[in-house]
């Protein structure tokens, strides 16, 4: 089989590929062009010369956002809302983009070029991952590595929880110990996880840089157990089975009878971090319906009236 015009044709298109950027590298001048950014409940401004791709002004401007593959648009993580400005939507961001996605303006960073003022929205990164789970917008084999801008001696805070630079270290230390097992990544989200209490996202993406594995890979398996949490549990955490010998036992009036008597609803947590109310399908324990756990502790033929005395003991 003859493949030199398969070549020529190549070389032909890739020449015409380098003179067009070249000319519009050379040629086009975009003038100043501002850029304005809301991330984290905050708004920054400034202005560059158009004509780069919004990814290279984050990173020139130290915007926190990440992108695996380094501008090639092959991974998909950089998305951001471009709510003014950003021009058309491109068929390489197509790809990584859902319906929902499409309607909501939301582009891909590296490809984004900057020919007029631009006005973005950039959406926390476990949104970002969570939704090209949900989608499948990703490719499992892609490995990356990711660095938070944080510095180690900083606490951060993270919701209702400090993690502080002591616990940072002691974080990094628990991976470490365990990167070179095999499979060794549930293993380390249960240290994780009973540790905090819950898993921490900084930690999540400790995890990724150690082990050399994508963040989306590490969500899915976090996600997919309810043993692990992606926010803050209290020290106790309380399971009402409302599995069918325990519901026809009477276990959602035990649920409500733990609702009022620690004054929150299910899957919520007390303000002190002591308490944490959770339902479950199945624990076990059928013939002591209606059955419950606190922690790995197990009541069985429990009452309403016997819910004050099992909190008491935990206060």
């Amino acid at each position: 089989m003859n493949f030199t015009p398969i070549i020529l044709m190549n070389l032909i298109l890739f020449t015409i590929t380098v003179l067009l950027a070249i000319a519009d590298k050379l040629l086009v001048n975009y003038g100043e062009c501002k850029i304005t950014i809301e991330q984290d409940e905050e708004k920054k401004e400034f202005t560059v010369q158009g004509g780069a791709y919004l990814l290279s002004y984050f990173i020139e401007n130290k915007i926190p956002i990440s992108a695996s593959c380094g501008g090639k648009a092959t991974c998909g993580y950089c998305k951001v809302r471009v709510t003014d400005g950003g021009g058309p939507i491109l068929p390489t961001e197509e790809i990584f983009m859902s319906r929902e996605e499409k309607l909501e303006d939301m582009r891909l960073a590296c490809q984004v070029k900057v020919k007029n003022d631009v006005d973005i929205f950039i959406p926390d990164f476990l949104t970002t991952v969570k939704n090209i789970v949900d989608n499948e917008l990703f490719d499992p084999k892609l490995k990356w590595q990711f660095s938070i801008a944080n510095q180690i001696n900083e606490d951060l805070d993270l919701g209702k929880i400090k993690i502080t630079s002591d616990e940072i270290i002691a974080a990094k230390q628990m991976i470490e110990k365990s990167q070179n097992i095999k499979a060794a990544l549930v293993p380390i989200l249960q240290n994780v996880n009973e540790a905090y209490k819950y898993l921490p996202e900084y930690i999540l993406r400790m995890i990724a840089e150690y082990l050399n594995i994508p963040f989306s890979q590490i969500f899915r398996i976090a996600t997919f157990y309810n043993a692990f949490s992606l926010i803050p549990r209290g020290k106790y955490v309380v399971n009402v089975c409302l599995g069918t010998a325990c519901y026809v036992k009477g276990s959602h009036k035990i649920l409500e009878a733990f609702e009022r008597e620690l004054g929150i609803k299910v899957e919520n947590t007390t303000a002190d971090m002591k308490f944490s109310l959770k339902t479950v399908n199945c624990i076990g324990c059928c013939g002591q319906a209606p059955a419950i756990t606190v922690n790995e502790d197990i009541y069985g033929y429990v009452k309403q009236i016997d819910i004050p005395k099992i909190i008491s003991n935990y206060k």
